[in-house]
């Protein structure tokens, strides 16, 4: 039920109302500028300055306020520095608040957004039942909130950017039949284990089920086990490594997420199975996500293949749009309509010299396909396929922030 138009009529009577409260509790005009809590932005200064009064006023896009969890290590670190870099450039002011993996604390921070002079919300969904109602709330009080990495169940939303978890599964699958056929051309079979991430994950589910569907496709394939790697490094090492001592060798194994493709290196090297690709022996390797420390083990052919996002170009991607989306009165029709494609001839990011690379200026995320998911519009950025080829390129995340 989006309706830029009853926005419009919500922004204004809210504004009405602000003002009325404001004259009746204190009469000192202008907006709350105190925000109360914690503004630590990592790296980045993403300090709130709460000029009072300072806010952007009527269709104009000047400060946004970031929620956004910070678990994940260097890869969020890229996510949010990103944003944060995107906003200086286009003279934004962004108030970034981790959620300090807490639901609640991510509800307080966007309800506290949309009370105070933010003039839209960026956020990356934490729990994506416990946030929805604190979104919908902003957007019906005329603060517009637009969603990347992680989406949200609300309808309401204007845009979600992210790519897609089943798309890198699949495409992860795709590059493990390449490489079985490459190693193994003359096997009748090839003996394959999936590693996914926790059962009942949104994110692990389509990942393993993208790659499950692809292996599903080839005669060759027996899918020997799925095990749950729980998405954590030190799980996925314990529990390959065991199943290999007690079931044997398999000819290729494939990770969701970077954290459990290191684990399964670990869990090769610790059984003198780490061999590179073309020797005798090696067990081909596929996953999800690029980083400082994968990288490398693809250029040295250990992993085969990994499909990485292209996470710096989230937040950027959202702030473009929601600039229009501000700028316009909250016109729906600036937001590419569901079932168009869209390339960097439609839509460019700025590039920017940041971290000693020129930031932005392959615009890998493209193409962009406009789906829908959770009832609002969904940008789907593309990935990219890490190999020997292309390991060491200074547009990949993993090379920037290593």
């Amino acid at each position: 039920m989006r309706s830029s138009n009853r926005r419009k009529i919500l922004k204004s009577t809210g504004a009405a109302i602000t003002t009325i409260s404001l004259a009746g509790c204190s009469g000192n005009g202008g907006g709350d500028g105190g925000d109360g809590g914690s503004s630590d932005g990592g790296s980045g200064d993403g300090g709130t300055t709460g000029d009072a009064g300072s806010g952007g006023g009527e269709n104009s896009l000047d400060k946004i306020g970031m929620s956004a969890y910070v678990r994940g290590g260097s890869w969020i670190t890229a996510y949010i520095e990103a944003a944060e870099f995107y906003a200086e450039d286009q003279g934004i002011e962004l108030d970034v608040r981790p959620n300090q993996q807490s639901a609640q604390k991510q509800v307080s921070d966007i309800r506290e957004f949309a009370n105070g002079d933010h003039d839209a919300i960026l956020v990356g969904v934490w729990q994506t039942g416990a946030a929805e109602g604190a979104i919908n709330q902003a957007i019906e009080g005329g603060t517009p909130v637009f969603a990347t990495n992680a989406d949200t169940a609300s309808s309401e939303i204007p845009l979600y950017v992210g790519f897609s978890n089943y798309d890198g599964g699949a495409s992860s699958g795709e590059q493990m039949l390449n490489a079985l056929e490459e190693q193994y051309p003359d096997k009748d079979t090839w003996r394959v284990l999936n590693i996914r991430g926790p059962q009942g994950n949104q994110s692990a589910n389509q990942r393993s089920q993208g790659f499950v569907d692809v292996m599903a496709e080839e005669d060759r394939v027996e899918l020997v086990q799925t095990l749950n790697g729980e998405f954590a490094r030190d799980v996925a090492q314990s529990t390959v490594q065991e199943f290999i001592q007690a079931n044997g060798r398999v000819d290729g194994i494939y990770s969701g997420n970077l954290s459990m493709g290191l684990g399964v290196v670990g869990a090769l090297r610790n059984l003198d199975m780490l061999v590179e690709r073309g020797e005798d022996g090696h067990i081909c390797l596929t996953q999800m996500d690029g980083s400082p420390e994968v990288n490398p083990l693809v250029g040295e052919g250990m992993i085969d293949a990994a499909v990485d996002q292209p996470n710096y170009f989230y937040n950027p991607i959202a702030m473009y749009y929601m600039r229009e989306y501000v700028e316009s009165g909250m016109d729906d029709s600036v937001i590419p309509e569901v079932g168009s494609e869209v390339t960097s001839d439609q839509l460019s990011i700025e590039p920017g010299q940041h971290k000693d690379v020129e930031l932005w200026s392959e615009p890998i995320w493209e193409p962009g396909v406009m789906r829908e998911q959770n009832g609002h519009p969904w940008f789907r950025t593309n990935s990219v396929v890490i190999t020997q080829d292309n390991f060491d390129q200074p547009f990949l995340w993993g090379n920037v922030w290593g």
